[in-house]
């Protein structure tokens, strides 16, 4: 439940830095670039005490699955921060949040979690919960003349959520879960100092030596959601029925008191009666986990 918690925690804290990013309007991609060289700084520091060659030696195939799963998530990570800025936020946290729909499915397809209709009834008053908090949204413009970038959102943060799910559960063990979480960081790393530097070299845009202190403020916590996430679904059996629901549900409801609380936001009725739901959803899912 700890580790459930410490996710939940480092995962609100990267949406609420990109609306403030986003605000300050501190370039979106250079502070991702920098963000994973930071998260792979802190793996490496966090994990140095169990790093070793016969480590390496024996988790190869841990470290190439981690290499590939890395180089999607830097355009994942940009495509939410562009998603954010031109489709909006509200949009964008809809399409991030019911990205859970396909790890989950597939967790219930092929028996990674027990089918229960409890499970299914709090999946299902999750997304009602989600389509209630953003149907105030839906007559922005933006949301319709951009409506493509909050699906690649959906189908990117998904595909992701399931592969990361997989590999737990195949590839990674207890052994090598900080193997995968500090390369996954590395891979990222070195395809958006490759990137970088070809825009840079191109003259397609600037350096902002801000976005070097963004990424920093951005990567300790972005390190930490990953290796906390590892944990959980190691804790709870790969059950992604249980997590990614409990997960996604749960920053909305600390991401909807950020904004009370930092950003001075007033809620409205349909939000209050979207957490209501949301939290209905959250105490159903946490019951279900006695049907594993």
């Amino acid at each position: 439940m700890v580790y459930l918690l410490l996710t939940i925690l480092t995962t609100s804290l990267l949406f609420i830095l990109f609306r403030w990013y986003s605000a300050l309007k501190i370039n979106i991609f250079q502070t991702i670039v920098w963000n994973y060289v930071t998260c792979s700084l802190t793996g490496l520091i966090h994990q140095m005490n169990i790093l070793s060659i016969p480590l390496y030696s024996k988790h190869m195939d841990t470290i190439l699955w981690a290499s590939i799963m890395g180089c999607g998530f830097l355009p994942s990570f940009f495509i939410i921060g562009t998603s954010t800025r031109i489709a909006g936020m509200t949009p964008t946290t809809m399409a991030n949040k019911l990205s859970m729909i396909i790890p989950v499915i597939f967790a219930l397809i092929f028996g990674f979690a027990t089918f229960s209709l409890i499970k299914v009834l709090a999946i299902a008053l999750g997304i009602l919960s989600i389509f209630i908090i953003t149907r105030h949204n839906k007559d922005n413009n933006r949301l319709t003349s951009h409506s493509l970038l909050p699906w690649i959102v959906f189908i990117t943060g998904g595909l992701l959520d399931l592969a990361l799910m997989y590999l737990n559960k195949h590839i990674v063990t207890a052994e090598s879960t900080g193997l995968f979480s500090i390369h996954v960081f590395v891979s990222a790393a070195i395809c958006g100092l490759i990137s970088l530097s070809i825009i840079l070299l191109l003259k397609k845009g600037s350096f902002e030596w801000k976005a070097i202190l963004s990424g920093i403020l951005l990567g300790i916590p972005n390190y930490f959601s990953v290796y906390f996430l590892l944990k959980t679904l190691d804790y709870y059996h790969h059950d992604g029925s249980f997590v990614f629901p409990s997960l996604n549900l749960s920053i909305i409801l600390v991401s909807a008191m950020a904004s009370v609380l930092f950003f001075r936001e007033k809620l409205s009725k349909s939000v209050i009666l979207g957490l209501l739901i949301a939290c209905s959803s959250i105490v159903l899912l946490y019951f279900s986990k006695s049907e594993w």
